[in-house]
């Protein structure tokens, strides 16, 4: 999923980009004066920032502490050894974790919510702490394990990765669906909307078939881990990933069946006899599209959404 060379500490949680100041309603007082209403703009985004750990930290070392939901006790263990039963996986990173998910769903459903760990879908944690490894392995913190010590740390850059909410991005967000299960069908919750993570499943497909002599063609391809292939004569093939970009779609994929059509969409231009589709999956339903003079301007705009954040054009 990433390209890491070096030790990375992240820390995402949710801002609000909208403008304070847009849409306020104005009236005139008593008094005589303006008064504005104050609605705010709200425009929710992830934001990710560097997390700076204390100086002398030894991240193969750091203590992690298996977390009190699951009804079971487990020795506090290490990152380092955490990463390293993940990339044998088995048996030895099973013993890790729990045996099930039966301790941690004998707590009743409201009370729940107030537990830190991210297998529970009701939980109210807002932020999330992701450690990645010179190999380009990840531990996402407070699944099954919370790192010691996080308190000291600073925040240095940061930046937004996703438009929504952090909500949305713990439902879709790739970074988080893998790790919390860990590929054991025993650890799936069952009543999380999305179960087993397959990384290779093709959840984003564009395509524009070729016309006439000197018409632009292309294919895309995304698949649930943000890894996405994309090619045509006129492009630069590229075979790359990008989670976040991903995450951002996926939510707005999900938000389309709330959306009303209004009017109908304008003809498309004309395209010497191509074919324009979209394929995507979102929540386990798949939603197949092609371009035409019927297709609703929700679903035109969603179709524009992904091709320009591949660098496509419809």
């Amino acid at each position: 999923m990433t390209s890491a060379h070096t030790w990375r500490f992240e820390l995402y949680h949710q801002v609000n980009r909208g403008d304070p100041n847009a849409g306020n309603d104005v009236h005139v007082g008593s008094d005589g004066k303006r008064y504005g209403m104050g609605r705010e703009d709200y425009r929710p985004f992830v934001e990710r920032c560097e997390l700076i750990p204390p100086e002398g930290f030894e991240p193969l070392s750091a203590e992690l502490g298996f977390l009190p939901y699951f009804g079971e006790q487990k020795p506090a263990t290490t990152l380092g050894a955490y990463f390293k039963a993940q990339s044998i996986r088995g048996s030895t990173l099973q013993k890790l974790l729990p045996r099930d998910l039966e301790g941690l769903l004998r707590t009743p459903k409201d009370d729940r919510q107030y537990f830190s760990t991210r297998v529970e879908p009701t939980s109210q944690a807002r932020r999330l702490v992701v450690i990645w490894n010179p190999e380009g392995q990840w531990y996402v913190d407070e699944v099954f394990y919370r790192i010691e010590g996080l308190g000291g740390w600073q925040r240095g850059a940061c930046a937004d990765v996703v438009e929504g909410t952090f909500s949305d991005f713990l439902q879709y967000s790739p970074l988080l669906a893998p790790r919390l299960s860990e590929g054991f069908s025993q650890l799936e919750h069952p009543e999380r909307r999305q179960q087993r993570f397959s990384k290779d499943a093709l959840v984003l497909r564009l395509q524009k078939t070729p016309g006439m002599p000197n018409t632009r063609s292309f294919w895309l391809e995304v698949f649930a881990d943000g890894r996405f292939k994309r090619n045509g004569p006129l492009l630069s093939e590229v075979n790359a990933d990008d989670a976040h970009r991903l995450t951002t779609l996926l939510i707005a994929a999900s938000r389309l069946s709330e959306l009303k059509e209004g009017r109908s969409a304008p003809p498309p231009p004309a395209h010497d006899g191509q074919e324009t589709t979209l394929e995507f999956t979102v929540n386990g339903r798949r939603t197949r599209l092609t371009l035409g003079n019927d297709t609703p301007p929700f679903m035109l705009r969603f179709m524009k959404q992904v091709a320009t954040a591949y660098g496509l054009e419809l």
